[in-house]
């Protein structure tokens, strides 16, 4: 009596590169969007008002269509498997790619009215920009009424906007929000 083997399955040349692109595909739409958009459009967005929700929606969405692309001429149960799994992972490496990349340039794309909001500046802080000598400024900020619509927590400031705080000491500052396309909020300007 012989052993059978499994036959190994063949899969096109492209198709371990092609198992990347749920990664790729929102680190492409970062780059076209800072090279043609810049900063023309406000992306800066409150605590508690992020996009993880729908950049995890996005990732699921871009894993699966890359899988059913890539699977969509190859028979072989095993490889819809593999392909399955490989995909779902690298579409998680792309979930943050699509949630502070992609989709809060999107968000800025278009912008409500503004609302102003009182809060009551508790700090300010300087962070280094990974592997760089720029620094990020921050202000932790709390509205002074709790029913504002905002959170409490660490906003990204302006250096202009850190060296007049730190010059002034104000014990509270206007922040003015939009609600975005996507339905986050944006913070548009500090007073």
């Amino acid at each position: 009596m012989t052993k059978t083997q499994a036959s190994r399955p063949i899969v096109p040349a492209t198709f371990f590169v092609e198992l990347l692109l749920p990664f790729a595909i929102p680190m492409l739409l970062t780059a076209a969007l800072v090279i043609l958009v810049g900063e023309s459009w406000p992306r800066n967005i409150p605590p508690g008002s992020g996009l993880k929700v729908p950049g995890f929606g996005a990732s699921v969405l871009t894993s699966l269509i890359v899988w059913q692309f890539i699977t969509r001429s190859i028979g072989d149960k095993r490889v819809h498997k593999m392909a399955a799994v490989i995909c779902g992972v690298v579409g998680l490496m792309g979930w943050p790619v699509w949630s502070v990349g992609v989709l809060p340039s999107v968000n800025g794309f278009s912008l409500g009215p503004g609302v102003s909001v009182r809060m009551t500046l508790t700090r300010t802080e300087i962070t280094t920009v990974s592997r760089s000598r720029a620094f990020n400024h921050w202000a932790w900020l709390r509205p002074e009424v709790p029913t504002a619509g905002v959170k409490a927590g660490r906003y990204f400031i302006s250096e202009e906007t850190y060296q007049r705080w730190n010059d002034q000491r104000p014990s509270s500052v206007t922040v003015t929000i939009s609600k975005g396309l996507l339905g986050a909020q944006i913070v548009t300007g500090f007073e």
